[in-house]
């Protein structure tokens, strides 16, 4: 709307569409608020950059929102007037208070993230697909996708043998009972100390890893209890984390559907056969060979992989599907998607591997066959210990302490998931994510819960009848800047598969709130000034809410 304003400004003898995807906004505020850069117009009109800067800014109308125009080379940065400026957005925002969009209506998007192994402990690990994976579903739903979750749960393999040969040895169903899945880590635990020791211990797991694939009368029930109680677990941490799937299909939802990838890969000639094994080569895409079936008929990866993307589109028609997982599986992704492809599937084209870099805590590795660390359910207690102990000499009753420090610290462990460009290894430091300065999600939470609480204390009630001269502060200006960007960051995070672009612009709009409270006195003598800069405040926390939402961090109206 800036843009179009502008342009319907600017009088020149040429096609005023070529100026369309050159306005910008100036990343340098001392040369102007936007700016439009007329190198790339050079060839087209046969001018020099100068020269045409210099005819933008001759021809340009008399316009109440812009104050001055500068030629700078081959730039023309335009200043904002900022009290109309700031007049503009913030009636914009009481008029159309409205933070999802209908682009994408009728479409379908699934998210395979999380892919919670129940024949190990949820670990920090984690954090990154389940929390980037939901932060995407959110962002692609503000958009107007029907987004589908699906937690593509690993109940399938060798590691299920492994417990349940334990079990049958030395296990003890009472403390099943009694303890879950902390007694079924357990015994995975030991038969992994044991196996050490014992290489026969590995045979007995393949095993009973194949009576459980032939529903074995006495095996195979204590399989399916090991994995309804494994899946409890896992939904009962995915609840508090804020975060509910709509498929928990499992890797051996697809055991029966393999031989029938095999025939179709056969019937088309891609398959070839490597050291008894059964192999897609894809040397001529410089992808090496995709593994279908090893020499003694067991499926891989690739081949359940193929079975469920085949079955997700018969069943969602969706328009994407998007994988969330480390860039460690980027060949594997980019082999099967490959496979689909050559199987002659169209639906191959709109697959999408989302990849992060590893998430770990400064200890470490993460490594479950070692005993409990970085268990998430165990720094979930912690988190939730630690911002206990802050807030427990600050007024609030009891139950309000407990709902506070929970999404405190439950926000910060899921905000240090998303915080730093996805790509990127990080190191979880726990100890400092709590902090109510700096680049966290408390300090995001604290934000927040002043704008409440200076609304609560004036009693606010929502209102249009403001007086605009009483933002005229530059902060007023800075403050409605950023959120007039906000359906341009949406988009460009969804452009990227980037959550982080919007966890940095949440912290900037909060920063600058903190910027904007030294400077403009919200409450005083005169009614009308109060109430004005109230309302620029009740938007602001309106904005916050819904970019909390879309990168899963919970509001605290007090803190």
């Amino acid at each position: 709307e800036i843009k179009n304003l502008v342009l319907e400004n600017i009088n020149v003898d040429f096609d005023k569409n070529l100026l369309e995807n050159l306005f910008q906004e100036n990343s340098d505020k001392q040369n102007g608020d936007y700016t439009i850069p007329c190198f790339s117009l050079a060839k087209a009109l046969r001018k020099s950059p100068l020269i045409i800067a210099n005819e933008i800014k001759d021809n340009f109308k008399q316009c109440s929102l812009i104050d001055k125009i500068e030629v700078v080379n081959g730039y023309v940065n335009f200043f904002i007037n900022k009290l109309e400026f700031n007049k503009l957005i913030l009636n914009n925002l009481i008029k159309n208070n409205n933070y999802n969009f209908d682009t994408f209506n009728g479409k379908v998007a699934c998210f395979d993230y999380s892919s919670v192994n129940l024949a190990k402990y949820m670990h920090i690990g984690h954090l990154s697909t389940t929390i980037i994976g939901e932060s995407l579903a959110r962002i692609y739903e503000a958009l107007g996708y029907k987004s589908v979750r699906i937690n593509y749960i690993g109940d399938y393999g060798t590691p299920f043998g492994k417990m349940v040969y334990a079990y049958t040895q030395w296990g003890n169903q009472q403390e099943l009972e009694e303890r879950g899945v902390d007694y079924i880590q357990e015994l995975y635990v030991e038969f992994c100390k044991r196996a050490e020791q014992d290489e026969t211990l590995d045979e007995k797991a393949r095993e009973y890893f194949k009576k459980i694939e032939l529903k074995d009368n006495d095996i195979y029930p204590i399989y399916q209890k090991f994995i309804e109680i494994s899946k409890q677990e896992a939904k009962s941490i995915l609840d508090l984390l804020g975060v509910r799937f709509d498929s928990w299909k499992g890797e051996s939802s697809y055991t029966n559907q393999l031989e029938n990838v095999v025939n179709m890969l056969d019937s088309k000639q891609l398959l070839s056969s490597s050291e008894g094994a059964k192999i897609v080569d894809l040397e001529n895409y410089n992808l090496g060979a995709c593994l279908i079936q090893k020499s003694d008929g067991t499926s891989l990866y690739a081949t359940r992989d193929i079975a469920a993307a085949i079955d997700r589109f018969n069943e969602y028609n969706f328009d994407k599907m998007i994988y969330v997982t480390a860039v460690q599986q980027k060949l594997h992704f980019q082999q099967f998607f490959k496979v689909l492809e050559l199987l002659g599937y169209d639906f191959s084209k709109n697959l999408n591997h989302t990849y992060y870099g590893m998430f770990s805590l400064p200890t470490g590795k993460i490594a479950s066959r070692k005993g409990k660390q970085a268990v998430l359910r165990d720094l979930m207690d912690y988190a939730y210990n630690k911002v206990y102990d802050i807030l427990k000499d600050r007024e609030f009753t009891i139950e309000n302490k407990n709902e506070v420090a929970t999404k405190v610290a439950l926000s910060a462990l899921k905000f240090n998931a998303i915080k730093n460009d996805r790509i990127k290894d990080s190191v979880f430091d726990i100890e400092n994510c709590f902090s109510f300065d700096g680049d966290t999600s408390s300090y995001m939470q604290y934000t927040y819960a002043r704008i409440s609480s200076i609304l609560r204390k004036i009693d606010y009630k929502l209102t249009d009848n403001i007086d605009y001269q009483y933002l005229d502060g530059e902060q007023c200006f800075n403050l409605l800047f950023e959120i007039n960007n906000y359906k341009n960051v949406l988009f460009k995070a969804y452009n990227q598969n980037e959550p982080s672009i919007l966890s940095k612009y949440t912290l900037d709009i909060c920063k600058l709130v903190n910027k904007f409270y030294i400077a403009e006195k919200v409450i005083s003598d005169n009614q009308q000034k109060t109430t004005t800069k109230a309302t620029l405040l009740y938007y602001v926390k309106q904005t916050l809410k819904q970019l909390f939402n879309l990168i899963c961090i919970d509001t605290v109206e007090e803190m």
